[in-house]
């Protein structure tokens, strides 16, 4: 029986991009490498296999060293919900869990980040401010 926390974080962001784009961004490679890095990272190496138990392997560098993260894809529901697992050393290399919301609003779409099975409060705090980087990445992208 897999073990399970009750350390979750979310983020949210609004941005003036199309849902089918934006939720594209985040299986196609070259797209990805543009905003998928927590913080002052950047990303070094982005392989996705952008299919429902398809794996991807993200590697996010910057001046403390490289990041490996891994996992596999649940469920890529277009333009609406991506459901993927997450492996690092942020997570004790267990198995975590993320879901990405997109919601059609006026003038864009709303991108709702959930991730949950962290190991400890303080990694749920580093986790939160990297994916609000990430996403503050993403509207930079400009998708």
């Amino acid at each position: 029986m897999a073990e399970t926390t009750p350390y979750r974080v979310t983020a949210s962001i609004e941005i003036a991009a199309d849902p089918s784009a934006a939720f594209r961004a985040w299986l196609d490679p070259a797209q990805a490498a543009r905003f998928l890095a927590a913080g002052e990272t950047q990303v070094a190496q982005a392989e996705i296999d952008a299919r429902e138990g398809g794996a991807f392997r993200i590697v996010m560098e910057g001046e403390e060293g490289r990041y490996e993260h891994h996992g596999r894809y649940v469920l890529i529901d277009p333009p609406r919900r991506l459901v993927f697992t997450w492996i690092s050393a942020g997570t004790d290399w267990r198995l975590s869990l993320v879901t990405i919301r997109f919601r059609p609003i006026a003038g864009g779409v709303r991108i709702d980040l959930e991730h949950e099975g962290l190991p400890d409060s303080e990694r749920a705090g580093r986790h939160q401010r990297g994916w609000r980087t990430i996403l503050e990445k993403l509207v930079r992208a400009g998708l």
